[in-house]
This record gives C-alpha cells, structure tokens and sequence, in this order.
C-alpha cells in the first residue's frame, strides 16, 4: 500500500516532504479510525454509560463544548513541560559528561542520583511544592526532576562509546581535549542523546500533571481532577487525549531534529 500510494503522489506531482509525511502518518491515521469506529460500536452494543468510558463521539462533543478553555489549560501544561523538560535535559546533560569524564564522580554520585529517580513523583511532588510554592514554578520544577536523570544517564554511556580506534588516529593527529569532544565524543552520543530526549519528553508531561494533581488551579491535571469529582467523564477523557497528543507532538519534534541532527545513523534507515 505505501509503494502503491507513493508511486500515485509522485505522478500526481506531490513534493517528497509531502509523500515522506503521509508515509508517516497514514498508518496511525487507520489505526485511529478502527480502533475509534471499534469503540463507539462496542459502546453503543453494549450500552456502556458514560461514566463508566464514554464514546469517542461523546468525548468531542465535551470537547467542542468549550474548546478554548481546554487548550488555555493545554497551554499552561504544555508551557511546564517544555520548560522543565529543557532545564532539565541541560542539567543531565552536563551531569552525564561530568560522570563520563570522571569515573570517582560517577561512582561518588550516581548512586544517590539512582536512588532519587526511584522516588514515585506523586510522593516528590508535594515536597517540590512546598519548597517552591503554588505556582508554575513548582510544576516546572517537578518536570525537571523527571527529566534530567534519563538524558544524564545516556549522556554518559555515550560519551564512553566512541570508538577506540578513532581515538588513537585524535591522539596521533595531537588533538586537544575540545576537539576530541566536539568531533569524536559528542557525535557517538548523539544516538543516545536523543534516546534520553525522547524519555524526557513523556516524563516531562506526566510530570506537569502529576505536579497540577497535587496542587493547581489550571492546567490538564486541574481538569481532569475536578472533572473526576464531578463524574464529568467525556470532559476527562477529552483532557487525556490533549495530553497525548501532546506527548506526541513533543516526541515529534524531537524525532524530526534527531533525524537532523543525525542523518547518517542506522537507526535513520527508512527501508526497513
């Protein structure tokens, strides 16, 4: 089906940003319309009430109800989690580089910070607030938390993977620490940057609305806590699927600068 419809798009004079873009979303396109026309059959064959799980046709109506309002509160949560999942990724990233250079650090710290990344957030998060408040600054912190262990875990594993061969022909060629860094290190981490990045991303909006669980006037997790008390399900589920999609997005975004950032890697193939 992708040969067939690609061929049609090229005849037809589509650009190949075009064609490479539905070849991407075609799939989760179907799957969304068969699972969701699945859905709604099975709620309506079964007479599921709503409050119990609501049908996909029910839930777009709770979201058209009020649009504006859902993605003000989108906005603010989208806003935690862009900027806890950047300050916290730049953290981890400079942590993991300070743990690939120095073996006594990993091993003075990595333990404590292993230990930390166990903690359930639902049981930080009230801690976290109470330190910095009610406000965005809170909900920001905890998303930084989430996020700047996985980017400095594989910040430092791919710090240590370059190849050892390559690294005697820097030697031989006398460069300095900054070049060997720049143009041997730092490129064979990148895979494992982005791994941690993509992490990062889906911690960094479970942690917003964990954070907004615990105490919040606005965002997602204010209205999926206050739509749960009232029973107000198709409004709830509308919340969670913003939630996703901007998960999604997020992860998007990432995966098309890793596929800049990176063209030449194998994980890049698209013939398989």
């Amino acid at each position: 089906m992708t040969a067939a419809s690609d061929r049609l798009a090229v005849e037809l004079g589509a650009p190949s940003w075009l064609v490479a873009a539905w070849r991407l979303t075609w799939p989760p396109l179907v799957t969304a319309l068969i699972v969701g026309g699945g859905w709604e059959l099975l709620i309506w064959a079964l007479e599921i009430p709503a409050y119990y799980i609501p049908a996909p046709s029910r839930i777009w109506q709770a979201f058209w109800a009020n649009p504006g309002n859902l993605m003000v509160h989108a906005g603010i949560t989208l806003l935690e989690a862009v900027s806890g999942c950047v300050i916290g990724s730049l953290l981890g990233a400079m942590l993991g580089t300070g743990f690939a250079y120095s073996p006594l650090l990993a091993r003075g710290l990595l333990p404590y910070f292993i230990a930390a990344n166990t903690i359930p957030v639902v049981a930080i998060a009230p801690i976290i607030i109470l330190w910095f408040g009610h406000g965005i600054e809170s909900k920001i912190a905890v998303t930084t938390f989430l996020s700047f262990f996985p980017l400095a875990l594989n910040m430092m594993k791919g710090l240590q993977s370059y190849d050892r061969v390559i690294m005697d022909v820097f030697h031989v060629a006398a460069a300095n620490p900054w070049q060997r860094f720049l143009k041997m290190r730092l490129p064979s981490a990148l895979p494992y940057v982005f791994v941690g990045l993509k992490i990062n991303v889906t911690f960094s909006v479970i942690g917003a609305i964990v954070a907004e669980f615990v105490q919040a006037d606005r965002g997602l997790g204010f209205i999926i806590m206050t739509t749960y008390r009232s029973l107000n399900m198709p409004r709830l589920w509308a919340a969670l699927f913003i939630s996703a999609l901007i998960g999604m997005v997020f992860f998007g975004i990432v995966n098309a600068l890793e596929r800049l950032a990176i063209p030449w890697h194998s994980s890049m193939r698209t013939d398989v």
